[in-house]
């Protein structure tokens, strides 16, 4: 947590610095959501009007969207002055916005799990990993231009929204939260607040689920409206995944088609879709839904594809891997050199799990997996552009939110405030782990070995 005090019952603001401290897994309470599901529920094809776009649906059924707002929809949130928050990862704008970017990420407990007893080194750990990779971290972005476009992008996309909205007759203020970065989820919680939003419909940028984006944003989001009397009160709808809807899939199907026609022999390019990767562990002791519903989406998007007569062969493969913990496999670069071995020559890259461009695609995908790819013997190489603002892209946003309005509850119980004493402990407990983990740190940078240790596996 931030060492300011807590004000107008809000999480505060991140320091001018850019560096936060999170709260431990065993610290965040769990709060009921608006359908908020963790659990696959079978698909049904809508008939007429629906609003199932906050639950995991089976991809093997018919893909869900195109639905309309009709006159009983608009007249139940038609008193209501709508908000719609996008929520995003965020990234450093400048080199010097790095090693505080890659602390926030860090001291994230859902992106590094620590058992019970040594969630107290949080913040000393997530210093020491930002610290060591910062170097070379700041190469990457510096070689895309200095920053990352990510904030420029998703703004962008919440003004398309936002029109795209108005011109279905839905007016709605538009607001975009990172996570580890400015403008902070708290900072757009705080503008929601002030301009009295009545309905706000949350939309992670991510297709698919997972614990460590949309799961770690929405925890954000719980202990913000936990803490505060009015937004306990707003009806809130989440969408947590849009991996199926039907708009979504057309516009990578339309990106993919688009980008084959560009190859001398579209028909002999293989499809390499390259999807952000998790922990093994996510998926195995967590039950995180991310492996599950990619693959899923890869079957749509290729079904889609070969409904439109394409037949190419296509392959899975999860880029990204930080530490020496396993991550979902097969990895990116493994396959790379696998694939040119086997003798494939036209490789087509489709960046599945990102909607915006970024590090991992101007940097990762279009320059490191690039070079190796041509290394391991593949000659002609293509990369499908992220959706960015794709019109029918951003046009099946606008229908998600308008299909999940209806839903809104409130997160929380108005009734369920915050004793003094859990307050007084959450505050112990911070200068406890800041007294620890400052001493941590203090013996780990004294020792080379154990510097050498840790730095060979983080960067």
């Amino acid at each position: 947590m931030e060492a300011t005090a807590l004000s107008s019952g809000l999480r505060p603001l991140p320091n001018p610095n850019g560096y936060r401290l999170s709260r431990s897994c065993s610290q965040r309470k769990s709060l009921p959501l608006a359908r908020f599901h963790s659990k696959e529920t079978p698909f049904k094809k809508p008939q007429g009007l629906s609003f199932k776009t906050n639950v995991f649906e089976q991809a093997h059924h018919p893909v869900a969207g195109d639905l309309s707002y009709d006159d009983t929809t608009r007249s139940s949130v038609a008193e209501d002055k709508i908000g719609v928050l996008l929520l995003n990862l965020g990234g450093p704008e400048t080199l010097n916005d790095v090693q505080p970017f890659l602390y926030n990420l860090f001291a994230d407990p859902d992106i590094i799990r620590l058992p019970r007893p040594f969630q107290f080194l949080q913040g000393a750990i997530a210093k020491f990993i930002s610290v060591v990779r910062a170097p070379k971290s700041k190469e990457g972005y510096a070689a895309i231009g200095g920053g990352s476009p990510l904030r420029k992008i998703t703004d962008e996309q919440a003004d398309a929204i936002r029109l795209a909205l108005q011109a279905k007759n839905v007016s709605a203020d538009v607001y975009v939260g990172m996570r580890y970065w400015f403008p902070f989820t708290e900072e757009a919680v705080q503008q929601i607040k002030k301009d009295k939003i009545t309905r706000l419909v949350v939309l992670p940028l991510y297709p698919q689920y997972s614990i460590s984006t949309t799961g770690s944003s929405v925890r954000v989001l719980q202990d913000l409206f936990r803490k505060d009397p009015y937004l306990a009160r707003v009806p809130v709808a989440i969408i947590e995944s849009w991996y199926q809807r039907r708009g979504y899939v057309n516009s990578m199907a339309d990106l993919i088609q688009k980008e084959l026609q560009t190859f001398s022999d579209p028909k002999e390019v293989m499809v390499f879709f390259s999807a952000h990767g998790v922990p093994v562990s996510y998926v195995e002791n967590s039950g995180d839904p991310y492996q599950k519903q990619m693959e899923e989406c890869i079957d749509l998007i290729m079904e889609e594809l070969k409904s439109r007569g394409v037949q190419n062969n296509h392959i899975l493969a999860y880029q990204s891997r930080v530490g020496p913990v396993q991550w979902l496999k097969p990895y990116t670069d493994e396959v790379l050199v696998d694939l040119g071995k086997n003798g494939v020559k036209s490789l087509l890259a489709v960046p599945v799990s990102f909607v915006s461009e970024h590090i991992e695609t101007l940097e990762e995908i279009d320059m490191e997996y690039r070079e190796l790819a041509l290394e391991s013997g593949i000659e002609n190489w293509g990369r499908v552009p992220a959706l960015g603002l794709t019109p029918s892209f951003i046009t099946d946003l606008a229908d998600a939110v308008i299909e999940s309005l209806p839903s809104a509850e409130a997160m929380v119980n108005p009734s369920a405030g915050v004793s003094e004493d859990s307050e007084s402990s959450d505050a112990f407990g911070y200068i406890m782990k800041m007294f620890f983990g400052s001493v941590l740190a203090f013996l780990l940078l004294l020792s080379p070995k154990m510097f050498h240790a840790f730095r060979n596996h983080l960067i």
